[in-house]
């Protein structure tokens, strides 16, 4: 067991919602109340039988400031899809286990939904220490540990509390702001990318009219803005934003908020409805998904399940892409009864709709399949995302792909494939005759002001004249130097730097190496992380080629300068080529 969670690339938590999880009367609503000050039940019918039956609400700020907003789901086998909506967007999941009781089996079952979500991180809280002994703590505490053994999730020791007597509860808080702190790193927010809100409640306020409640999974919102309802061509202003019961102005992912709308009436939308930036998202009813099975579940006609993210479910049919072995493989081309906004990395639970039990996750791959599922080869790259839709923007780009994406050329990117083919076909026409830049697209233009040896004078593009740098003995030296390259002589590094213009040779800290060497390195970078999908590190490259630090360091720049990788964190993970 580890205290310390796991870092993730995927995002930057700003602020955690945490969520709980655990068997049915483990006191999971008591710990949250303890907690918060705040009444999670909301309904009397829940507070007369003990019984959470619906999401329930609280939020505490930690001695350190940290504002923690905690979502109660209920314990109960029969509300599972309330629980997975209450779980589906949270940073850090909150295992509560009763002491005397020990694990059961719904705290098997809403473990199996948490590995399968794959929050950040998790804690573990012991409720009702204060009616075991000593012994029991241990023995429980030893229980949890080989509960916990085999979770792909990072989880914090078990710590005891009893929210009758009030021990560890100031501990925990404590612990669930550390633990918020520790998963803060990384490169891209959530907020950068479009809003995407969860609508988990819907209520109309005498005054106000429309309010709706969610997770705020993505993106941000400010009073004023535009958006749609998923589905639909329905649009909605933000009169206000509301976090914590107070009026805000903007904000952002990952949080849970209120927003009070115009333009909709509250009996026009329900938990599952999301609420989208317009024009930000593609709205999709069929995806390429990679599905990972728990232990003993099978697929077999690809009917009979449905599919949980967020708030929202959807009935949906599972057909095998990728050829005959692509069932075996875990991928599929799923099909939903009408369209939601989703990007590639989504996650959905699958859940047999006859026994009403888990039985994986699917990770969405394509937003928009093109190729027929028999002949689909989806892998999660940008380069297999963008590869059917040749040269697209941006903002085309990171709807397609659910990424940031930098450009290769001006605003536009392609998949490498299609941009190897573009300069090969302006290489074929410069090789006739001149081009004129007025009859090219806005592709070809940029591509041509790119392209080494391309002159383009008086609105027309031809081959200039061989640059004599290319003729220089030190191309061929660093080509055959490989990856373990020797120093520039003084008298070289005139030549060095003009080839390094010439997009010839690359280089980092006094340390050169020739273009076609670094790109000879993707299939060894494409072993590291299939070893690691979070990336690798500059020691595990200096491994895996078997140089000094004194070349990998400057390698791995280089692999960023070309945009083969991407640095996060420590770490480097895959760069727009890819």
């Amino acid at each position: 067991m580890t205290t310390s969670p796991r870092r993730s690339p995927r995002w930057k938590v700003d602020m955690a919602v945490i969520a709980t999880a655990g068997h049915i009367d483990h006191g999971k609503s008591a710990l949250v109340r303890a907690m918060t000050g705040i009444e999670p039940d909301r309904f009397e019918e829940e507070r007369r039988r003990g019984l959470t039956i619906d999401l329930g609400f609280g939020h505490v700020a930690a001695r350190d400031g940290t504002v923690l907003d905690i979502v109660d789901v209920p314990g109960h086998a029969d509300y599972l899809k309330t629980m997975i909506a209450g779980m589906s967007h949270a940073s850090i999941a909150l295992l509560v286990i009763d002491a005397v009781e020990g694990c059961r089996a719904q705290t098997r079952e809403h473990l199996a939904v948490i590995d399968s979500i794959r929050p950040l991180a998790g804690v573990v809280a012991l409720t009702r220490v204060d009616l075991v002994s000593a012994d029991r703590r241990v023995e429980v505490e030893r229980e949890v540990d080989e509960l916990l053994a085999s979770s792909p999730i990072s989880w914090s020791r078990p710590l005891c509390t009893s929210a009758v007597t009030g021990e560890g509860i100031e501990v925990l808080v404590d612990t669930l702001a550390q633990t918020v702190r520790e998963v803060e790193a990384s490169e891209q927010t959530l907020s950068e990318l479009p809003a995407r809100l969860f609508v988990d409640r819907v209520f109309s306020v005498s005054g106000a009219g429309t309010v709706v409640t969610g997770t705020l999974s993505s993106g941000s919102i400010c009073t004023g803005d535009e958006f749609v309802i998923a589905g639909t061509v329905q649009s909605v202003s933000v009169r206000s934003v509301q976090r914590h019961g107070t009026n805000c102005d903007h904000i952002a992912a990952v949080r849970r908020t209120a927003i009070n709308l115009s333009g909709v009436s509250a009996t026009d939308l329900g938990r599952g409805d999301v609420i989208v930036a317009a024009a930000r998202w593609i709205h999709t009813d069929v995806v390429d998904v990679h599905v990972e099975l728990l232990e003993g579940a099978t697929i077999r006609n690809g009917k009979g399940f449905s599919a949980h993210i967020g708030s929202a479910r959807r009935d949906i049919t599972l057909r095998p892409v990728g050829g005959p072995d692509g069932a075996q493989r875990g991928w599929f081309r799923m099909r939903f009864p009408n369209a939601l906004p989703l990007a590639p990395n989504d996650r959905f639970l699958l859940r047999d709709n006859g026994s009403g039990v888990v039985v994986g996750v699917a990770t969405v791959s394509d937003v928009s399949p093109v190729a027929a599922p028999s002949r689909a080869t989806p892998d999660g790259s940008i380069d297999q995302q963008l590869i059917h839709h040749g040269w697209v923007t941006i903002e085309q780009a990171e709807r397609l792909t659910g990424r940031v994406v930098e450009p290769y050329v001006g605003r536009w990117v392609a998949a490498k494939s299609v941009i190897d083919e573009s300069i090969a076909a302006l290489r074929e026409r410069l090789a006739q005759s001149t081009i004129e830049t007025a009859e090219c697209t806005e592709v070809e233009r940029a591509l041509l002001q790119t392209m080494v040896g391309v002159v383009i004078e008086h609105g027309a593009a031809r081959i200039g004249e061989s640059d004599p740098a290319l003729e220089s003995p030190l191309v061929d030296r660093l080509l055959t130097e490989g990856v373990s390259t020797g120093p520039i002589e003084m008298s070289d590094r005139k030549v060095a730097a003009r080839l390094v213009r010439l997009g010839v040779l690359v280089s980092h800290d006094d340390v050169y190496f020739h273009v076609d060497v670094i790109r000879s390195l993707e299939p060894i970078l494409e072993v590291l992380w299939s070893a690691d999908p979070d990336g690798f590190t500059v020691a595990e490259l200096r491994d895996a080629l078997g140089v000094t630090r004194k070349h990998a360091l400057p390698l791995a720049n280089c692999l960023d300068q070309m945009r083969i990788t991407r640095r996060a964190g420590d770490r480097r993970v895959r760069g727009r080529g890819e």
